[in-house]
C-alpha cells in the first residue's frame, strides 16, 4: 500500500516514475515486507529535476534492532541506509552494489529489501535485470523536465502517418573556407592588403593554402 503517494495530492499518476514506484511497492507487498513509508517526488532545478523515491521500514517492521531505508534516484540507481531506533540516526549509507542497473526489476529490488529487512545485509548475488517499461519511464522523465523548463515534449514517430515531430538537423555540406592558425578565414590578398604577404604556388601551403609570409 502506498502510504505517501507521489505527485500532487489526489493525483499520484502525475509523476513520470509513478509506474516504477507502484511496481516496486506491489512487489514488496507481495513479498510480505511492505514499507511503512513510500515517498516519491522530484528534486529542484538545481539538481536537474531528477525523480526519486524513498522506501522506509522502521524498527517495528524489521529484524535486527534497527530500521532500513532504500533510496532510488533516476540517474544514480539504488542506495540503502541502516538506521538506529530513530529513523534519522543513520549508521550506514551506501550504494546497493548488487543491483547493477539504475532501474532494476521490482522483483530484484524486493529480493534486496527482504535480505535487508530480515538480516540487515545485502544478498550475495548480483542482479542485472532491468525493470519492464524502463525506457518508457526514462522518456516520461525527459518530457517532464522539458515541460517544466517551458519546452515541448520530445517528438516520437507516428507509425500511422509516417511523420515525426521534434528537432530537425540540417547539415551544410558546402566546402568550408580554410582557416589560419588564428582561426581567421583565409582570403586572397587584394590591392589594399598590407605586406608581408605574397602569392606563391598552391603547392606551398603555410598559414593559408597558396600563401606564404614574405621572406
Amino acid at each position: 500500500m502506498l502510504l505517501d503517494p507521489p505527485g500532487p495530492r489526489g493525483k499520484p499518476q502525475g509523476m513520470p516514475h509513478w509506474p516504477y514506484v507502484k511496481a516496486v511497492d506491489d512487489a514488496l507487498t507481495a513479498r510480505g515486507i511492505p514499507p511503512g513509508t513510500v515517498r516519491a517526488s522530484h528534486h529542484g532545478l538545481e539538481r536537474g529535476l531528477t525523480t526519486y523515491m524513498t522506501l522506509a521500514w522502521d524498527v517495528s517492521r524489521t529484524e535486527g534492532g534497527g530500521g532500513i531505508r532504500l533510496d532510488w534516484e533516476e540517474r544514480k540507481g539504488w542506495y540503502y541506509a541502516l538506521t538506529d531506533l530513530r529513523p534519522y540516526d543513520v549508521l550506514l549509507y551506501t550504494m546497493v552494489t548488487v543491483l547493477r542497473t539504475p532501474m532494476a526489476a521490482p522483483e530484484t529490488v524486493a529480493d534486496v529489501a527482504e535480505e535487508l529487512v530480515r538480516h540487515r545485509r545485502l544478498p550475495d548475488q548480483e542482479f542485472w535485470t532491468e525493470g519492464a517499461g524502463a525506457r518508457d519511464v526514462w522518456a516520461a522523465a525527459t518530457d517532464f523536465r522539458r515541460i517544466r523548463l517551458g519546452l515541448g515534449p520530445v517528438g516520437r514517430p507516428d507509425h500511422g502517418s509516417g511523420t515525426r515531430e521534434g528537432v530537425q538537423l540540417t547539415i551544410d555540406t558546402q566546402t568550408p573556407i580554410p582557416m589560419n592558425r588564428r582561426s581567421r578565414p583565409c582570403r586572397p590578398p587584394t590591392a589594399s592588403t598590407p605586406p608581408p604577404w605574397r602569392a606563391v604556388g598552391p603547392t606551398l601551403p603555410r598559414r593559408c593554402p597558396g600563401w606564404a609570409r614574405r621572406a
